[in-house]
């Protein structure tokens, strides 16, 4: 049977999505393929984890995420998995810490690396444009909905209909959806943990909301079935999976007209200029008070969700396996 090694960043309680991810695809492998796990220690240091990861080597070795440099130590062929570029590009960063980041997680390691996997043909671009990655050496393969978020369609909304907003982090966009909820009656599910300045202005203006954190996926998944809307016109995403979590459960989603969310959202939800408050506010407006567009925005959801399957997804990891396996073979 196929032997492939996962190797992940440091074990945490939360913020675990690339694990979630790739907790499906072994799932649906492991029957078809041998799957070794190597996780970072966090007592050690990234060089020591670095040696580490190469005495673990297997023919296919798999970097899910994070932990770039790790292939400085690996033989075999290797896979890297980029789900973004958010803190290489982030501006508050010291051009030292750019440059080594830019050294030790990407150009010395993608040296190393046989095939680059990307969420989205948007960080594809940037790997390309960043990196001069040979493209015919990058496979898309987008994230996988988890199957906790089910159809639960909602038959009646509340008096105060609840916009749920996942995730903070000023990219996030709470800022100008505070200012699109002025005067309006709807309240705002924040998940995450929204920054002082944030919180003042939610207070100064009188928002009702609401602030949960530390949530299981079973619990955001209850989020999710008590709003009415998703709100994540970010100011970037490298993906957007709440994009596809809110639109398997079956609610509408108003997310950004740039990048990765236009990708993953155009034709299924509704887009907008994340920095137009005046646009946010009518889409809010215009879902929860008409209630045709209300369904046929969850409706184009569910369908384009379908493409987001783990078992689909799983079988095109799959896919780039045996394409190295054959080259082992050769």
């Amino acid at each position: 049977m196929q032997s492939v090694t996962y190797f992940y960043r440091e074990p945490r309680k939360t913020g675990v999505s690339i694990e979630g991810i790739f907790g499906l695809v072994k799932s649906c492998l492991q029957n078809r393929l041998k799957i070794k796990e190597f996780d970072c220690d966090p007592k050690l240091s990234r060089l020591q984890n670095t040696r580490r990861a190469g005495k673990s080597s297997d023919k296919i070795n798999h970097i899910t995420g994070d932990v770039n440099f790790l292939a400085l130590g690996l033989k075999g062929n290797n896979i890297l998995t980029i789900h973004d570029f958010g803190f290489y590009e982030n501006p508050v960063h010291s051009k030292m810490v750019k440059m080594m980041y830019h050294l030790f997680w990407f150009y010395f390691p993608l040296k190393k690396i046989d095939i680059v996997t990307v969420v989205s043909l948007f960080t594809k671009e940037k790997l390309i444009r960043y990196f001069q990655f040979p493209e015919e050496r990058i496979r898309v393969i987008p994230d996988p909905v988890k199957p906790v978020f089910q159809r639960a369609e909602r038959k009646k909304r509340s008096d105060k209909p609840v916009v749920l907003m996942l995730g903070t982090g000023k990219h996030k966009n709470l800022d100008n959806l505070i200012k699109a909820a002025q005067g309006r009656n709807f309240h705002i599910d924040i998940v995450g943990w929204p920054a002082p300045d944030e919180l003042e202005k939610l207070r100064k203006y009188s928002i009702s909301h609401s602030i949960y954190n530390g949530l299981s996926d079973e619990q955001v998944f209850e989020r999710y079935v008590a709003c009415d809307v998703l709100f994540m016109a970010s100011l970037y995403e490298g993906f957007g999976m709440p994009i596809i979590e809110a639109q398997a459960v079956g609610r509408p989603v108003i997310t950004g007209n740039i990048g990765a969310m236009k990708e993953v959202g155009e034709g299924s939800a509704i887009l907008v200029d994340p920095l137009d408050v005046a646009s946010i506010r009518d889409v809010i407006n215009s879902l929860l008070n008409n209630q045709q567009l209300y369904d046929d925005t969850v409706a184009l959801g569910y369908k384009n969700a379908a493409k987001y399957d783990f078992k689909k997804i799983a079988e095109q990891y799959l896919e780039v396996y045996k394409e190295l396996d054959a080259k082992n073979g050769k």
